[in-house]
C-alpha cells in the first residue's frame, strides 16, 4: 500500500514537471513570435533610349520600373504590449548594372529609421524618412503609377517623386479615423551654430471614402543646396538627391524651397481619372548666377507650377494601361522669363505573375516660353538663352526643345 501510494505520488511529480518544462520550453518560442523582422525589395533590369542628345540616340542600362528603382530593406517589429511596438527600417537602393550603391553612395539612402507605433496613437519615428506630401499626394502622379520616375512633374522640382528624402527628422503620423489620416515632419537641420540651416518642416494629410481619393501638403526646406551633413537636395554627393534635374540643377541651390502639393483620383469601373498640383518657389535661386547670366545679382527667387490629368484602365486583370499630360509653367525674376515644360506619359504594364511584371513607358517632353538654358560662345561665355527640354532623371540633356525616352523591362519584388 505504502509503496503503491509513493509511485502514485512519483507519477504526478513527473507530470508537473513535464507540464512546466513544456510551459518554459514553449516561452521563448512565443516570444520570438511576438518579434519580427521582413527581408524586402524590388529588382528592375531593362533598357531605356534618350533622343536628342547631340550624338545620336543614348542606351542606358540602368532602369527604374513603375513602382521604382532596384532596392532592397529590412523591416522589424516588436509587440510591447497594450496595442504598442517597436518598428525599424533600413532601406537601401543600388545599380543592378554594376552592383554600386544609389543615393550617391548612402548605404541606406533611401530610408533609415527607427520609432514606436500604437493602434490608437498613431506613429513616431525618428532618422532619415521620407516627407509626408511625397507618401500622401505623391499617391496620384502618374510617375508613381504607371510612368516610371522618368514621367515626374520638372526635375521633381516639388519632390513627390522622394528624390530628396530628409535627415535627422522625427515623424508623426496618424491613426486612420474615417479614411481621414495627418502626418508631420521637423528636421533639426544638423548644421552647429545655426538651428535654421538645412531645417525642414512639412505637414500632410489624406482622405479616402470608397472609390475617392484626395491629398494635400506642404513641404519647407531651408537651404536644400548647402550642407552634406544636413538634408540639402541637390548635390548627388552628399546622398540625398538622386539627380532629376540634371541641367537645371542649380535651381535648387537657394536660401528655401517651398512646396505646396495636391491631388485627388476617382475610380470608374476600371478606370481611375486623377489629377494633382504642385507650387515650388524657391527663394533667392543661384542658378541664373552659377550659369553667368549677366545681371543675376546675388539671386533671383523661382517658381513652377505642375498641373498633370492622367488616367489609368484596367484591359485586362493581368494589363494595365495609362496616359498621363503635364503642364509645368515656370516663371524667374531675372528678367520676367516664364519658361514651360510640356510633357506626356504612355505606359503599359503586364504581370507575369503577383511578384513579376513586364513594362513599357514612353515620354515625350517640348520646353517653350521664355528658354533659361545658356547659350555659349567658342570661348565658353554666356550670349543668349534658348528653350532645351529635359526629361527627369534620363541624365542626358537635350540639344533641342524636345526630347523622347522609352524604357522597356520587368521587374520583380520580394
Amino acid at each position: 500500500m505504502g509503496k503503491s501510494i509513493e509511485n502514485n505520488r512519483l507519477r504526478k511529480a513527473v507530470k508537473r514537471t513535464g507540464l512546466c518544462a513544456a510551459v518554459l520550453a514553449a516561452l521563448p518560442v512565443a516570444a520570438h513570435a511576438q518579434s519580427s523582422v521582413t527581408l524586402y525589395g524590388r529588382v528592375v533590369a531593362g533598357i531605356t533610349m534618350v533622343n536628342n542628345t547631340g550624338n545620336g540616340h543614348v542606351w542606358e542600362g540602368d532602369t527604374c520600373g513603375p513602382p521604382g528603382c532596384n532596392m532592397w530593406g529590412l523591416k522589424g517589429n516588436e509587440d510591447l504590449g497594450g496595442g504598442t511596438a517597436a518598428i525599424f527600417t533600413l532601406e537601401n537602393g543600388f545599380n543592378i548594372q554594376n552592383g554600386h550603391l544609389g543615393q550617391g553612395g548612402v548605404m541606406f539612402g533611401r530610408q533609415a529609421f527607427v520609432g514606436l507605433t500604437n493602434r490608437e496613437w498613431g506613429t513616431l519615428t525618428l532618422g532619415r524618412q521620407y516627407d509626408p506630401p511625397s507618401e500622401t499626394v505623391g499617391y496620384f502622379p502618374s510617375s508613381n503609377n504607371f510612368a516610371t520616375g522618368y514621367g515626374s512633374h520638372f526635375g521633381d522640382l516639388d519632390n513627390l517623386n522622394q528624390s530628396i528624402r530628409i535627415n535627422n527628422s522625427v515623424k508623426y503620423v496618424s491613426p486612420t479615423w474615417n479614411g481621414l489620416h495627418v502626418s508631420g515632419l521637423y528636421s533639426f537641420g544638423g548644421v552647429p551654430g545655426s538651428m535654421s540651416t538645412n531645417q525642414v518642416w512639412s505637414l500632410a494629410a489624406m482622405y479616402t471614402h470608397g472609390p475617392f481619393a484626395f491629398a494635400a501638403g506642404y513641404l519647407d526646406i531651408r537651404n536644400p543646396a548647402t550642407s552634406p551633413d544636413g538634408t540639402g537636395g541637390v548635390y548627388t554627393s552628399n546622398g540625398n538627391y538622386v539627380g532629376s534635374l540634371g541641367r537645371y540643377v542649380a535651381l535648387q541651390d537657394a536660401k528655401s524651397m517651398k512646396s505646396l502639393t495636391a491631388g485627388g483620383s476617382y475610380a470608374l469601373g476600371h478606370a481611375t481619372l486623377a489629377l494633382n498640383f504642385a507650387h515650388t518657389a524657391l527663394d533667392q535661386s543661384q542658378y541664373f548666377v552659377a550659369n553667368g547670366f549677366a545681371g543675376a545679382g546675388s539671386g533671383s527667387d523661382f517658381t513652377m507650377n505642375s498641373y498633370e490629368a492622367s488616367v489609368t484602365y484596367q484591359f485586362t486583370p493581368a494589363l494595365l494601361g495609362g496616359a498621363a499630360y503635364i503642364y509645368n509653367a515656370g516663371k524667374a525674376d531675372f528678367q520676367n522669363l516664364k519658361p514651360n515644360f510640356q510633357q506626356v506619359n504612355l505606359g503599359l504594364t503586364y504581370s507575369l505573375s503577383k511578384r513579376t511584371s513586364l513594362y513599357g513607358v514612353a515620354v515625350f517632353q517640348k520646353a517653350g516660353g521664355d528658354g533659361i538654358a545658356p547659350v555659349l560662345n567658342a570661348n565658353g561665355q554666356v550670349v543668349g538663352r534658348t528653350a532645351l527640354a529635359e526629361i527627369p532623371g534620363a541624365g542626358v540633356d537635350s540639344s533641342s526643345s524636345r526630347q523622347l525616352l522609352i524604357t522597356v523591362g520587368m521587374y520583380h519584388s520580394f
